[in-house]
């Protein structure tokens, strides 16, 4: 009896006490505004993680992976693209012209996972629009944002076509669940010049190496990519005031005088560069080397074997270098290696295997069968299998040899201006200079650069609009499915990818599918 009066009179006084008070309930799962983002260190937190987290190389994340990225996905699609894996026939729809709107993992990927960052990005720019800050810096961190959207939108443009952009005030209303229609050919040509030009106006030139902005985007960013659009539309006359504005003193720009430095780790951040993204070991790290290089391919002290094999270069592209060419320095054509085997005797013994075009082998990604691997950066020691040399997306050879094509096909006519662009670049490669006797007219001109700037920029993403633009990739692509006894079924629509099927489905008839899908 005595123990219930105790817990009784507990009790009363827990009821008496709650009814003196209020509960409220507190909400963790949101961030109040009065408290972040409210300084200027929480803007320039904001606007990296929007603004430049997609534009990442880490492994598998970001737009420009080396599994999944732009880059790849566009290469492997051109007439010298090739993988040894099979991923039950994932690899030959892609590398055949093949795909279909199931194609989730290289064909539509670029679309669903990183066409909603420019939604971000939109959000973002909101969002440090009331922080008490310096102007400047925050008219900056706003036009990096808006680089940021220019550049997704033409990566999504030139894969997919017109895209879905939503307004901020359907973004700020997430529970109305509208469906909205992708955007019409001119507007989204008008929203992707729209950002980058009003960008332009704001961002420094260019960064240089040691500068505590590297990295961030620039001026010239902005009018490469400015460029590398109105060289996609034909508007040849305002690719070239891009190239002759790239040219400028103001932005630095110059050849590095050697190719084979270009991709070293002594030599990043270089005077060619014009954007890059900034990889360190640990940190940032792609993906490439076990994706190209072979398992039984070993170099002592940096490379220890182990790799996947995947990535190849046709031998049938690879045979269309001159000798001598600097540019297949980080092609790797042939290699040997040492393999233990058992005599008649039962002993160890050590035999040497060659890989070449002879003795190309059988042995899935470890055989030359298909194509010659392309390394692309110089093999240097690093921890784990990652290379921390920083990832080059664009570079001054590229707006010198696309701006000696605009000339040309400007004019119809092949003039002592467009020769001596094209040569700056040629003559680096250690090759014979071109005269104007080397040509017989504007469109021999036009092939001898086209595959000029294929030898320059192999794996960087550039053959399939070059190909594209020359209104040759359809048959570029035939030539490359005969070659391999593979059924040809691309039409003039594959020039465009699908968008994937579940996101039609789930666009209800709004957003429509790309012709011939």
């Amino acid at each position: 009896m005595k123990r219930i009066n105790i817990y009784t009179v507990i009790l009363l006084t827990l009821l008496v006490g709650l009814q003196g008070c209020e509960l409220q309930s507190e909400q963790f799962s949101q961030v109040d505004p009065a408290i972040y983002p409210n300084t200027a260190n929480d803007a320039r937190d904001l606007v990296t993680s929007a603004a430049y987290h997609p534009f990442r190389n880490d492994w598998y994340d970001g737009v420009f992976n080396g599994a999944t990225g732009y880059f790849l996905d566009v290469d492997m699609t051109t007439d010298y693209g090739y993988c040894s894996w099979d991923d039950a026939g994932n690899w030959f729809r892609v590398m055949f012209a093949q795909w279909t709107p199931n194609d989730t993992r290289n064909i539509t990927n670029i679309w669903r996972d990183y066409l909603n960052k420019i939604s971000k990005m939109t959000l973002t720019i909101d969002r440090i629009q009331p922080i008490r800050m310096d102007e400047k810096l925050k008219e900056q961190y706003v036009a990096e944002l808006r680089c940021g959207r220019g550049f997704m939108a033409f990566i999504q443009w030139d894969m997919y076509g017109p895209i879905v952009v939503s307004s901020l005030e359907n973004l700020k209303n997430p529970m109305d669940r509208q469906i909205l229609p992708r955007l019409s050919e001119e507007a989204t040509r008008e929203y992707i010049v729209t950002e980058l030009t009003e960008a332009a106006k704001v961002l420094p030139y260019s960064y240089k190496k040691g500068d505590a902005n590297y990295g961030r985007f620039t001026k010239g960013l902005c009018h490469t990519v400015l460029m590398k659009f109105y060289m996609q539309t034909k508007q040849w006359d305002k690719a070239i005031t891009e190239g002759r504005e790239l040219m400028k003193a103001d932005y630095g720009y110059d050849l590095l005088p050697s190719y084979v430095d270009l991709f070293t780790r002594a030599h990043e951040k270089n005077v060619e560069t014009i954007f890059s993204i900034d990889c360190k070991a640990g940190t940032m790290e792609s993906g490439w080397y076990p994706h190209a290089l072979p398992s039984d391919y070993v170099k002592p002290g940096v490379w220890s074997g182990g790799g996947w094999g995947g990535y190849k270069m046709t031998w049938e592209f690879f045979d269309t270098f001159e000798p001598d060419d600097e540019r297949t320095t980080y092609i790797i054509s042939e290699y040997s290696y040492e393999r233990k085997v058992k005599d008649k005797d039962g002993q160890d013994s050590i035999v040497i295997v060659v890989r070449d075009r002879d003795h190309k082998g059988t042995d899935g990604g470890n055989c030359l069968q298909h194509g010659v691997i392309p390394l692309k950066y110089n093999l240097e020691p690093v921890n784990g299998d990652g290379c921390d040399i920083d990832f080059m997306v664009y570079r001054y050879a590229d707006v010198l040899t696309l701006l000696s094509e605009a000339i040309v096909r400007q004019g119809n006519a092949v003039t002592g201006e467009a020769i001596s662009l094209l040569n700056q670049v040629r003559t680096r490669a250690k090759l014979t200079a071109y005269t104007a006797g080397d040509f017989a007219d504007a469109r021999d001109f036009l092939d001898k650069l086209l595959m000029e700037r294929a030898h320059e920029l192999w794996y960087e993403g550039c053959r399939r609009q070059d190909l594209i633009r020359d209104g040759s990739y359809i048959e570029a692509m035939k030539a490359k499915c005969e070659a391999y006894g593979q059924p040809f079924i691309a039409t003039e629509n594959y020039t465009r990818f699908p968008i994937q099927e579940s996101i039609i489905i789930a666009g209800q008839g709004i957003v429509k599918q790309n012709d011939g899908y």
